[in-house]
């Protein structure tokens, strides 16, 4: 048992690093020494072993292997029922830690979105050495590779956010004091909530491009727009009531003079296409299926659903959470089967491409950036005297020091159970 739950463990661990716009699952299980032998058991997946499963003979490798893993045979059922107990214990671990992550990463990220990207820099930056170190021979034609695939993850990870289906207006800020001097206000250092009803989640709203405070101002009017795309961003006025999290200001009130409009929902077809797009990438170290949501417009939406669903059994959340769960299972199942075949035909390559979109990821994760407007983030460098900078930079090394313990860690553990090292 101790080796379920130690996947479980590891499976928890990719589950919170999936809710995370910029970070994938499948670095997570890089760093942890289990990659490969989940794209084997992904990619074993079929008819087959699902007739196999329904077998009494079956059912009772899947209890041999559960209590001594060691003894599963060298074979085809040995090797299907170390599949079957490796994905089961992951999946123990991820579903619930996406639920729980989906309630707290993201209001984290709202309310400290530099020092959490600062850690994720160093965690994605740190853990790029690991399938660098995998690549037997680091020809020209491999280095190539990495730079083509580094360069298609850093213009991926340019592209802005659609705001088309958001919901916007115009909110007023008083401000405690009148300024001393010129604040610049973003969407990374002011997020604005509209409490939800009935324990409902609540709305988010950033604003929609950076404004400058002047020296002397007691109040401002911004524009600002819902974090997330569909028709519950639309409130009437006065729903948005206080600033979440602590902002460069002081602000006493806050006033919403006239409903913000314009938030549709996405359709279930677009839902399911964001899924199984989102899940092929969760599969590749580098590449973020919470980034790819966040670019086709869904991130918020597909997680705010999830809440509904989980805590208020809403018909309408629960119809976007199950096209999700079937788009993921569709796109999974099918890109696994690439990932193994490119694996065993193609090792090195595959490698080198794995390390040129992490590299290319980071630019998503670079902690300091303007916003002009647009839903596009424009790189800037620290401000000099920041005392936000300080806190950042710890977190970097903090996100560095996690990888060396996880890695550490996830080759001491690392054991045959569950594994498949013989297939």
């Amino acid at each position: 048992m101790k080796h379920w739950f130690g996947n479980a463990l590891r499976g928890i661990c990719m589950g919170l690093a999936d809710v995370v716009p910029g970070v994938s699952g499948g670095t997570v299980a890089l760093i942890l020494g289990i990659y490969p032998r989940l794209v084997n058991a992904v990619g074993g997946l079929g008819a087959g072993m699902l007739r196999r499963i329904r077998t009494p003979a079956f059912r009772a490798l899947l209890r041999q292997g559960l209590r001594h893993p060691a003894r599963l045979a060298d074979d085809r059922s040995g090797r299907d029922a170390g599949h079957v107990l490796l994905l089961a214990s992951v999946a123990a671990g991820i579903v619930p830690a996406i639920a729980v992550g989906a309630h707290t990463i993201p209001p984290l990220l709202d309310s400290h979105p530099a020092q959490l990207r600062g850690l994720f820099l160093g965690l994605v930056a740190a853990s790029v050495i690991i399938p660098f170190r995998e690549i037997g021979r680091r020809t020209p034609s491999r280095w190539l590779l990495a730079l083509g695939a580094a360069l298609v993850a850093a213009w991926v990870a340019g592209l802005p956010e659609p705001t088309t289906r958001h919901a916007r207006g115009v909110v007023s800020l008083e401000l405690a004091a009148p300024q001393a001097a010129e604040v610049r206000l973003t969407p990374a250092n002011l997020t604005l909530v509209a409490p939800g009803e009935d324990d409902l989640p609540d709305i988010a709203y950033g604003l929609a491009t950076s404004v400058i405070i002047p020296a002397g101002a007691a109040s401002a009017e911004i524009e600002v727009v819902a974090r997330m795309a569909g028709d519950a961003a639309n409130v009437p006025p006065g729903s948005i009531r206080g600033v979440e999290g602590e902002g460069p200001l002081v602000i006493s009130a806050v006033s919403q003079p006239a409903a913000l409009t314009g938030g549709r929902d996405p359709s279930l077809g677009y839902v399911f296409l964001g899924g199984a797009l989102a899940i092929s990438a969760m599969t590749l170290p580098g590449l973020s299926g919470a980034f790819v949501l966040l670019l086709l417009g869904l991130y918020h939406y597909v997680l705010h659903s999830l809440a509904l669903a989980v805590s208020h059994g809403d018909p309408g959340a629960a119809a976007v959470v199950v096209t999700m769960v079937a788009a993921m299972g569709t796109g999974l199942l099918t890109f696994a089967r690439v990932l193994k075949y490119l694996f065993s035909r193609w090792r090195d390559g595959t490698l080198a491409v794995l390390v040129g979109l992490m590299a290319g990821s980071l630019r998503k994760l670079w902690p300091f950036v303007d916003h002009p407007g647009h839903g596009r983030e424009v790189l800037t460098l620290p401000a000099a005297g920041d005392p936000g900078t300080v806190s950042v930079a710890l977190m970097f090394a903090a996100g560095v020091a996690l990888v060396v313990l996880m890695h550490t860690a996830g080759r001491r553990i690392r054991t045959q159970p569950f594994t498949d090292r013989r297939s």
